[in-house]
This record gives C-alpha cells, sequence and structure tokens, in this order.
C-alpha cells in the first residue's frame, strides 16, 4: 500500500539519504554539500523555502511503511504569467522499488497542491541521458523547452558578481 504525506522534521535523515542517492545516480555524489540542519533550518523553521513529499510502500495493512522516495518542491514566480508556480526540485524514489508508480504518484501529488493553489504551471529538470525519465514525463503531457538553457553561477563566480559595484 502506498501512502504519500508530508514531511516531518524527523525525515530530515531519510531526504538528505535520498539526496545523496539521487545524487549518485546522477552521476554527481560529491556534489551534495546539504546537512541535516541546512534542511531542518529551510525546510521545517519560518520562513520556509522548500515542500517536502515522503512516499511509503507498506507489502500489506499489518507491515509498517518503509520510506520509498521522496518529491522536495517550492514556490517560483512568472512574470510572464503574473502568478506563483511550483518548482520541483527533486523527484527520487529508491531503485529497488522502480517501476510500481511511485514516481508518478508523487509528482501527481505536487501537481494536485500545484492546482489547489492555483498555480498555472509545474516545472522541474531532467537530465538530457535520463531517457526513462523523459519517456515517463512526455507521456504525462510534459514538454521539454528545449530553447531554454539553465544558468547557474556558484561559488567564486557568484561571489565575484555580488562584489561587483556599480
Amino acid at each position: 500500500m502506498l501512502h504519500i504525506r508530508p514531511a516531518t522534521a524527523a525525515d530530515v535523515p531519510t531526504i538528505l539519504r535520498f539526496i545523496r542517492e539521487l545524487a549518485l545516480y546522477e552521476r554527481e555524489p560529491a556534489a551534495v554539500v546539504a546537512t541535516e540542519a541546512g534542511l531542518l533550518r529551510d525546510g521545517f523553521t519560518e520562513p520556509v523555502r522548500f515542500r517536502c513529499l515522503i512516499a511509503e510502500l507498506a507489502a500489506g495493512a499489518e507491515e509498517i511503511a518503509a520510506p520509498a522516495g521522496f518529491a522536495l518542491f517550492f514556490t517560483s514566480y512568472s512574470t510572464w504569467r503574473g502568478h506563483h508556480g511550483i518548482r520541483l526540485e527533486d523527484l527520487y524514489v529508491t531503485p529497488e522499488l522502480r517501476g510500481k508508480g511511485i514516481g508518478k504518484a508523487l509528482l501527481a501529488r505536487v501537481a494536485q497542491i500545484a492546482v489547489a493553489e492555483g498555480c498555472p504551471r509545474l516545472e522541474w529538470d531532467v537530465l538530457d541521458w535520463n531517457q526513462p525519465a523523459i519517456d515517463v514525463y512526455q507521456r504525462l503531457g510534459a514538454n521539454i523547452l528545449t530553447e531554454w538553457r539553465i544558468m547557474r553561477l556558484s561559488g567564486d563566480a557568484l561571489s565575484t558578481l555580488a562584489a561587483h559595484s556599480t
């Protein structure tokens, strides 16, 4: 039986484990610098910077549900639409439980939240080599925005620009 619920502060160790597993899958395990303290600060104290759902799976009513995956998301804003939306940062299902509809159920729950909150869109990124995920997303009706490129400043480049005076 699949159960999806909002994450609590007690889930932070599981969330961090899922983040590390996702980074390993995405071939960037050394890139994770997130800590439990940071996740607690940003997801479970004011101001809340992200929300998270935990998927739990139990084989039967008597079995204790085990964490199977998560979806971490936050509010974005579209100036063109003049409205907020939802940006999905991470969607992850443990490898041994993939193919059981857990990822689709997590994504559907985030979509339900978006619709309930009046968001005109839900956005996320997918690596260009992750064809199984791309195929699933396209079957759900998602569009790949090929004309846009993600730009990122971090580390020294971010500090250098921030220090620039006008």
